[in-house]
């Protein structure tokens, strides 16, 4: 305990407001999170609704299509605007990278007991003969009905923004949705 609490005050991580945005270039599913007040609000945003939401990350096998189909029909009963919220000093930010862990009292949603215990970023570097990508994954871990289900998303870190505001994502994806 006494070598993880060293750990913790050793690092630049530190309980800060969280205001950050991760939009792909062609909206298609947006994390926000913003602090206002001591709560940070988490917004994930499916802009082509659920049918088109991640609900995994990883390596998927023949055996996983079953839970795959349960969980997406579970996690699409959620909708496409899902809002969870936290308090700050939960968090701990340094610059995209967050890490906001502790159970959240349960809300329904879409007929299902819906509660937020973990949110988190974490960055790497995609290397090949062609060149360096960096990218940011963020993830939500909430339970649905006493399930444990992770909400990921990967993004190119070009498209992860501090200091991020909502407001002006809406307003640029209302404008191209009506040039369609």
């Amino acid at each position: 305990m006494k070598l993880l609490l060293a750990f913790l005050f050793s690092t630049n991580l530190f309980a800060t407001d969280l205001n950050l945005g991760c939009v792909t270039e062609i909206p298609t599913t947006s994390l926000i999170a913003q602090t206002k007040d001591g709560v940070v609000e988490f917004n994930l945003i499916h802009h082509n609704g659920v049918k088109y939401m991640p609900i995994h990350n990883g390596v998927i096998t023949p055996y996983d299509l079953e839970t795959l189909s349960t969980r997406a029909d579970i996690l699409a009963d959620l909708g496409d605007n899902l809002v969870f919220t936290m308090p700050a000093s939960a968090c701990q930010v340094d610059g995209v990278l967050f890490n906001c862990f502790g159970a959240q009292p349960a809300q329904n949603i879409g007929g299902h007991q819906v509660s937020i215990w973990a949110a988190y970023s974490s960055t790497y570097d995609d290397v090949s003969l062609i060149g360096i990508f960096p990218f940011v994954t963020t993830n939500l871990a909430i339970e649905v009905d006493g399930k444990s289900y992770y909400l990921p998303m990967r993004y190119n870190q070009a498209e992860c923004f501090k200091d991020f505001k909502k407001s002006k994502l809406l307003k640029s994806i209302t404008l191209t949705q009506n040039k369609r």
